[in-house]
């Protein structure tokens, strides 16, 4: 959101509604005061800075009172603390769906309501959804899936409303990570993100099955009739989408800009002959889902992951979220998540070199992860460290610049304590 370019305006979308921070509270469109965004947010929280949390919801197509400075959107003043967010987004996209002229085309459409992401809030009505014994998180988190599924619901219906429209809409579904099981004890506030990836490993922000597997599937009257129910165990990716959108509207993928600044190409691979059907090879033989990626809590440890066709190799000092859930949730041996300070949930995977080493898993026969047999294939050790070696010099990773703060505090307080572009 650094410069009025990077809004979805900016980008090219016609109109958005959008928080331009990985989430938000979802009644009061405030901005997170912990770093997961575990914590709900009132007027009176503190966070960041002196005072209120910012607002952080913004509208690219005029309709708020004001201009934005940099000429691209406003914040969306009229919006905020009126509604749930998931609410807010799904009127949103119904009523573009609604307004929407055939005549000038097809429409592309990006819905990320968050309405299954922390912090764990959701309207009464659907908290009544589910028994009150369960435990809390689990409640709230099976609420929040349940305003997806009601938002889900509404989009689809308004596109059948219209004469041809769903006919000619293919829709996509896809979670970009596993649940969230860590928590964060603070103060008086305890709580966590609720999910449970039974019988999976570990969960979001670890690379471990339960972290890295997600839910999607595509649907629409533009999905071949004879692939209508049918169920893909290919691996794919989430960038994958976007390869195949662009091969959809009949236009280039390749980033030229990127190329000439020497950056690396996409990874993206056009999914659509995997989902048709004319190619049913899998697209990604090779698959890095971690590339020495910063532990963090203070130390210099890193963790890379990769898959090879039925390998997984996952190699570094301490992999975190380290342990299987229950079928239950809580499970009884973990109150209730794992705790952060437990040694026992911190796996050590060292690379050993020739020797082997890191910890390799075989997914055909073990995905649950459970049992490590890199002492028994060295060989297939030693080809996936090539390989990871390999994608090691395309990863790009933007520095962190946390010299640009004070700009962004400052702008905001020209928008009346809510987040927006600040480099003119």
């Amino acid at each position: 959101m650094a410069h009025a370019s990077l809004t979805p305006k900016g980008r090219g979308f016609d109109k958005s509604l959008v928080y331009f921070e990985g989430a938000q509270d979802h009644f009061t469109q405030r901005s997170c005061c912990d770093p997961a965004c575990l914590e709900p947010v009132n007027a009176s929280t503190p966070c960041r800075t002196p005072g209120p949390s910012p607002y952080d919801l913004w509208v690219d197509d005029g309709t708020s009172a004001g201009a934005g400075s940099m000429g691209v959107g406003v914040p969306a003043a009229h919006l905020v603390e009126t509604a749930f967010n998931g609410h807010l987004f799904n009127d949103f996209a119904v009523q573009a769906v609604k307004d929407h002229d055939l005549a000038e085309g097809p429409l592309f459409m990006y819905l990320a309501p968050a309405s299954a992401h922390s912090p764990l809030q959701a309207p009464a009505r659907f908290i009544e959804m589910y028994p009150e014994e369960w435990y809390v998180d689990r409640r709230l988190y099976a609420a929040e899936c349940s305003v997806w599924d009601e938002i889900l619901g509404n989009v689809t219906a308004a596109f059948k409303a219209r004469a041809g429209m769903w006919e000619s809409t293919l829709l996509v579904f896809s979670a970009d990570n596993g649940g969230p099981v860590y928590w964060s004890p603070g103060g008086d506030w305890f709580g966590g993100g609720g999910a449970n990836n039974w019988p999976l490993k570990g969960g979001k922000a670890s690379p471990w099955e339960g972290g890295v597997r997600a839910s999607a599937f595509v649907s629409g009257g533009f999905v071949p009739t004879a692939r209508r129910g049918t169920k893909l165990g290919a691996r794919v990716h989430i960038a994958d989408w976007y390869a195949t959108f662009c091969a959809l509207a009949g236009i280039t993928p390749t980033d030229d800009v990127a190329a000439a600044a020497g950056l690396p190409p996409i990874d993206s691979v056009d999914l659509w002959p995997l989902l048709t059907g004319s190619n049913s090879t899998a697209p990604h033989e090779v698959m890095p889902l971690a590339v020495d990626v910063d532990v963090g809590q203070g130390t210099k440890d890193v963790y890379s992951a990769l898959l090879m066709g039925e390998w997984k190799w996952v190699v570094g000092l301490a992999l975190p979220q380290s342990f299987h859930q229950g079928p239950q949730f809580p499970n009884a041996s973990i109150i209730p998540y794992g705790e952060f300070n437990n040694a026992s949930y911190i796996q050590k995977c060292p690379d050993l070199g020739p020797l082997g080493g890191g910890c390799l898993y075989n997914l055909a026969k073990d995905p649950n992860e459970s049992v490590d047999v890199a002492e028994a294939n060295v060989e297939v050790v030693k080809r996936m460290r090539a390989q990871l070696d390999a994608v090691r010099g395309s990863k790009y990773q933007m520095p962190s610049d946390t010299s640009q703060q004070l700009a962004c505090l400052r702008q905001k307080d020209e928008y009346n304590n809510f987040f927006g572009p600040w480099l003119r």
